[in-house]
């Protein structure tokens, strides 16, 4: 039913009765969405995910996956839900109107293209008050990339004594000192000398963790970028300093990762990696329409959490199970031909049903040859790419 967009009971019945051969009335698909359907279609998806099935090693040199036992992303997305749902999914506020929205709280593992956990909650549950959640899934040696809305210093703590490699980006708020003055650090005057720095500090006013403090200029066009999208979106009670936009034009991390084991922009390209997990949510919703499958004027929340679930039920399908096997076989075929996530998702969602009912293998990689593939181009690498640079 996600693969042709109808999330009606009605649709839902009719097409159950034709799989069945038995007749289904929309009363019946409507009395199953209650607590119990609810219940065990998460506990479905949490089985599923605890399984780790089908998993797929990238292959490669071990140069640079030697020095970490998996490469973990963590980050969340939200969904804009009907509006007569704000009480369950309390959202933003938007012209004096209280709106709706889930967050999909999400860690994957992008060493073996799986999930650990896909949770979801409100949209008023912020990134830091999930921040601890990681911990039970994350193991000494590890490399965990995360944005500075889940950086959380108490949950970095228990991260290093963990034996975990972090990298997370900076935000505005935390405080860097100096090492032997415990003086804190101007990094606008610092970077005003040489446009990049690369040192141990402590972080935190109170907490003072000794990490590494790595800063790289971005170029004159991304800095812009985001010193306009600042200046549009910044909280209008706010009044940000000269310094705080000077800053804008640097990628500011904070690791525990040695210079001695990884470079400066080595720091930097595997964070870059992150971003696989922004082309998984985009995914979902401009290749797997999540939030057009939601039913408009929806007030039954525990049809809104049995279609979520259900629709990450999909997805991890088609992340672990499809675009796994195809990638693998792709790779033993030709090796240059390098699958695209966008592209596959897009062809599953067009071709779902026909592709179940044709069976064919050949049939199928064929077309997965011709459609799902990144082209072949010499001036901009994609992130696989950039990915198999680093392990080459």
């Amino acid at each position: 039913m996600i693969s042709k967009k109808m999330n009606t009971y009605e649709s839902w019945a009719s097409e159950i009765s034709v799989l069945t051969g038995q007749s289904i009335t929309r009363q019946a698909i409507e009395c199953r969405m209650n607590p119990e359907t609810s219940v065990m279609i998460k506990i479905l998806l949490k089985e599923k995910l605890t399984e780790g099935i089908n998993k797929t090693k990238f292959k490669g040199n071990k140069e640079i996956l030697s020095k970490f036992e998996r490469i973990m992303l963590e980050d969340s997305t939200t969904l804009n839900l009907p509006d007569e749902l704000a009480k369950e999914f309390s959202g933003n506020v938007v012209r004096g109107k209280k709106k709706s929205q889930a967050k999909i709280h999400a860690l994957y593992n992008f060493t073996e293209n799986i999930f650990s956990f896909l949770d979801t909650h409100s949209f008023t549950n912020n990134d830091q008050s999930l921040s601890s959640k990681v911990l039970a899934y994350v193991n000494k040696g590890d490399l965990l990339l995360r944005d500075m809305g889940f950086l959380v210093l108490d949950v970095v703590k228990k991260l290093l004594k963990k034996g975990v490699f972090i990298i997370s980006r900076k935000n505005a708020q935390t405080k860097v000192y100096d090492v032997q003055n415990g003086l804190e650090i101007n990094l606008a005057k610092e970077l005003r000398k040489n446009h990049f720095y690369d040192k141990i500090v402590l972080v935190g006013k109170t907490k003072k963790i000794k990490m590494r403090l790595v800063i790289l200029p971005f170029s004159p066009e991304q800095a812009n970028e985001r010193r306009r999208k600042a200046k549009l979106d910044r909280d209008k009670r706010l009044n940000h300093s000269k310094e705080y936009y000077e800053l804008l034009g640097y990628a500011i991390f904070i690791t525990n990762i040695l210079q001695s084991k990884c470079s400066l922009k080595e720091i930097q390209k595997l964070y870059g990696l992150r971003w696989q997990i922004e082309i998984i949510f985009k995914s979902w919703k401009s290749c797997f329409s999540f939030e057009k499958l939601i039913p408009t004027k929806c007030k039954n929340t525990d049809r809104i959490y049995s279609m979520i679930n259900l629709l990450l039920l999909y997805i991890l399908l088609f992340h672990v199970v499809w675009f796994n096997a195809y990638r693998s076989k792709l790779k033993n075929q030709e090796e240059h031909l390098i699958l695209s996530l966008l592209k596959m998702a897009k062809f599953f969602m067009q071709h779902f049903s026909l592709i179940l009912f044709i069976g064919s293998y050949k049939k199928i990689i064929k077309q997965i040859k011709s459609q799902c593939c990144y082209d072949s181009r010499n001036d901009r690498k994609n992130t696989m790419q950039i990915y198999g640079k680093l392990v080459a």
